[in-house]
């Protein structure tokens, strides 16, 4: 009998061992009525803070529910997605790799997916091909991942894996949609038919109608010019956002379009959109030798230019551009240009290109751009000259805003503080998240020598400032008041 028990102790101990480890992790796990009241209760108020772009407070509230709860995901997503809109992508990653193991592999999955998605949309596009691999890397089944990855694979001209990528699942809801419509794409790198095929396989609905509409009337249009047929395709991959696709089809004519203007040109888009900005320049200058499209070649030069870091040459060919584009200019263009000189310290250049255009249009955004150079020059007279243009034309809800901005900030530097006041009411009743109306106001409050006020309206425009429009001169005011 001994022997038995004797024999039978080390298995009963590891039973006892399994129970009471079994017992620690559950109990450790359980959450009382007390925490998931309260964890609630700060996800909720969370919430609130989000929606009213109270980025602090909302972070610190999802940062407390997740050390109530760490197994629950949408604290960790709260984090997130505001580190994200405040492009603090590296703490959101170390907070996903580090702080969120307690939540299922499938829930952190989606957590690298939106770094993913952050950084596909600055165009970073290995590195979100980094952040879907290591989600899904967590042996889950995560379909927006895996066609983001394959997405990702194609933007780094690594196009067969992508294929084979997308090609590999079943996807279900929106994505399938737009699942569909880029294998379609793909297809007709090499199979026309086939691509017309796969384009009528789905009936799409919502934004998707458009984009099916144009690539299925492409793919009818096409005949046995392959020239043509190459530089059709180039448009729309170019406008869907996949250059490699783009200068795959073109270089099957290559030489065929050396005398085709357009063919030129989108060659010359491609390889800028890609990185390559010698070969970009190359092409840029072989479409301009052939006439026609001045304004937009040379808009295409002066980016690759800029970006192989040739200001000289780039300002130059954007100059150009803006001469070539006369009374019909982009908006998009001058903004882009104007921006330039200012980033470099061209302002007075950029004074008189506003000056060269307001000879030939009246234009509020321009007059727009002549108050904030000008104000940066200290051309007093000059803003107020522009500022009571502005006063005689119709103005855009945003022209609207900044009209106003400018006139506030004007008015309290002028030290009249009831006009001032007047002013910034308005710009309130149109905007009131607007990080410039906060920062005009924190003036307004120093003029009153109300300091506290100043520091709180200061810290609230730096907090609604997602695009750093005010941050650096907000801070800057900020810590001359402490």
């Amino acid at each position: 009998m001994k022997e038995k028990i004797l024999k039978f102790l080390p298995w009963f101990v590891l039973i006892l061992l399994i129970v009471a480890v079994s017992l620690y992790f559950f109990l450790g796990k359980r959450v009382t009525e007390g925490e998931r009241s309260l964890y609630d209760e700060k996800i909720k108020q969370a919430e609130l803070n989000f929606n009213g772009r109270e980025y602090s407070e909302a972070i610190n509230q999802y940062y407390e529910a997740s050390s109530l709860i760490p197994q629950e995901f949408t604290a960790y997503k709260g984090i997130v997605d505001i580190l994200l809109l405040k492009n603090r992508a590296d703490e959101a990653l170390s907070i996903v790799r580090e702080s969120t193991r307690a939540i299922s592999s499938n829930e952190r999955s989606v957590l690298y997916d939106l770094i993913g998605d952050y950084y596909y949309d600055l165009a970073d596009f290995k590195k979100a091909k980094e952040m879907y691999q290591e989600g899904l890397g967590l042996g889950v089944e995560n379909l927006e991942a895996e066609f983001a990855l394959g997405k990702a694979l194609i933007n780094i001209d690594r196009i067969d894996e992508g294929l084979k990528q997308i090609e590999k699942n079943k996807y279900e809801g929106d994505i399938t949609v737009e699942a569909n419509l880029l294998l379609s794409y793909l297809y007709a790198l090499t199979d026309t038919e086939k691509a017309k095929t796969q384009i009528g396989s789905i009936a799409p609905s919502g934004k998707w109608t458009s984009f099916y509409d144009e690539f299925d009337n492409l793919l009818n249009s096409l005949d046995d010019d392959k020239k043509y047929n190459a530089v059709k395709l180039s448009r729309v991959y170019l406008n869907g956002g996949y250059p490699f696709l783009s200068l795959n089809i073109l270089k099957t004519v290559e030489m065929d379009i050396a005398q085709y203007l357009e063919g030129e040109y989108f060659m010359g888009i491609s390889y800028q959109r890609v990185g390559q900005y010698d070969k970009a320049i190359e092409y840029f200058d072989k479409a301009l030798s052939l006439g026609g499209m001045e304004t937009e070649i040379l808009w295409g030069k002066a980016r690759a230019s800029y970006l192989k870091n040739d200001l000289e040459g780039a300002i130059n060919m954007y100059s150009r551009a803006v001469e070539y584009g006369g009374k019909d200019i982009s908006e998009n263009l001058v903004d882009e240009y104007l921006s330039l000189l200012l980033e470099n310290n061209q302002n007075l250049k950029a004074a008189d290109t506003i000056k060269s255009l307001t000879t030939n249009q009246e234009k509020p955004y321009i007059y727009l751009w002549g108050v904030k150079v000008n104000y940066m020059l200290g051309e007093r007279a000059k803003v107020d000259y522009y500022i009571e243009q502005l006063g005689k034309l119709e103005l855009s809800e945003n022209q609207q805003k900044e009209y106003l901005y400018w006139r506030a900030r004007l008015a309290v530097e002028d030290s009249d503080t009831t006009g001032a006041s007047v002013l910034l009411d308005q710009l309130l009743a149109k905007d009131r998240y607007n990080p410039k109306y906060y920062l005009v106001q924190g003036m307004l409050k120093v003029k009153e020598s109300d300091i506290e006020g100043a520091k709180s309206s200061f810290e609230r425009g730096i907090e609604y400032d997602l695009s750093n429009v005010i941050s650096q001169e907000a801070s800057k005011l900020l810590s001359n008041l402490k």
